[in-house]
């Protein structure tokens, strides 16, 4: 989290001014916005930990289908190693992208922890919110039960970058921030394949005798 000392900068001071003038200001509808950057990076690592703990229980459940699989392989049990393959495939996908979800997600909250002014706040905050909409639609097909507290975060991305802009009298470029938030999603990408190919061991092929084409 990120440690505010510098009581003379801009931050701290347009904080403080809008504390000051609360009734009058129309620019601070959902309240200061330190309080709510910190709320919203401990929603953030509260999904990294979800996530953690399906990619923990994927793996576990990997090696189950996996070892199935090899024996039914060696035992010439065509339909039921065709079933096994498939579902190992899926179940690396899902695994895939949870992981990447997870990076992702630990990268956005890095971002954010290190903000200090509020030109700071607005470039990182939307292609923070760029990262976790694309995450949305990605994963809830895969793991619906995030949608919802995924849809929270993306909402109070959005309400305190539109505050944010508006007191610090900032200009959102969204084009810059999708360029930033892809980039950072391909670099999640690029640690969760190396992950996948560091913890998963090969889908085994499958003979030639049981293959697709030839079990019709």
């Amino acid at each position: 989290m990120p440690i505010w000392i510098d009581m003379n900068s801009r931050w701290v001071k347009s904080e403080s001014i809008l504390e000051d003038n609360d009734k009058a200001s129309s620019a601070k509808p959902g309240g200061p916005l330190k309080p709510r950057i910190d709320a919203v990076e401990k929603k953030i690592l509260v999904q990294v930990s979800r996530l953690e703990e399906m990619h923990k229980a994927l793996k576990s459940k990997d090696e189950e289908i996996f070892h199935k699989l090899v024996t039914s392989i060696k035992e010439n049990n065509a339909p039921y190693s065709t079933i096994l393959s498939s579902d190992l495939a899926k179940a690396r996908q899902v695994s895939r992208v949870v992981f990447l979800a997870k990076v992702a997600l630990e990268k956005t909250e890095a971002k954010l922890s290190s903000v200090t002014d509020f030109g700071d706040l607005v470039i990182v905050l939307s292609p923070a919110m760029a990262v976790v909409k694309s995450l949305r639609s990605s994963l809830t097909p895969l793991v619906p039960e995030m949608e919802a507290d995924l849809g929270i975060i993306s909402e109070l991305l959005s309400g305190i970058l539109v505050d944010a802009g508006q007191v610090g009298g900032y200009t959102i470029n969204f084009e810059t921030a999708n360029e930033e938030a892809v980039r950072l999603i391909e670099e999640a990408s690029g640690v969760a394949e190396q992950k996948m190919k560091e913890e998963f061991p090969g889908i085994p092929d499958l003979p030639t005798s049981m293959s697709p084409a030839n079990l019709v």
